[in-house]
């Protein structure tokens, strides 16, 4: 089966929602998939962020089932948290940080890579 690489690079959002959605089916299905948190899609993973006040599904409590589904390879792009203020204890999600060379080799590793 072909192994699906997620690149969330956009905040907390629909979008987020959707993309979110698609990687459980991917749990569901057992296909290989892997997440990598890049950009403004970092700021997805601090704690404590509450998006039931605007209406939304949460985010936090969504990603967190990710592993229940199967999708347990999460990655965060360390330099895009840094650049946003964002440190490795704000994040309550066990993800694995990696630099530029580690995020273009799961890039290149993955067979289908799905964006937001």
């Amino acid at each position: 089966m072909r192994s699906v690489l997620y690149l969330v690079r956009r905040p907390p959002g629909l979008e987020a929602n959707e993309s979110i959605e698609m990687m459980l089916v991917s749990g569901v299905l057992e296909q290989p998939a892997s997440v990598l948190f890049l950009d403004d899609g970092v700021r997805q993973l601090p704690m404590g962020q509450d998006a039931s006040r605007l209406g939304r599904k949460d985010t936090a409590k969504a990603l967190g089932a990710l592993a229940t589904y199967g999708v347990e390879a999460l990655y965060a792009h360390a330099a895009s948290a840094a650049a946003r203020g964002i440190a490795q204890p704000d994040v309550k999600l066990d993800v694995r940080w990696v630099d530029d060379a580690e995020a273009t080799r799961l890039l290149h590793a993955a067979d289908v890579v799905v964006t937001d």
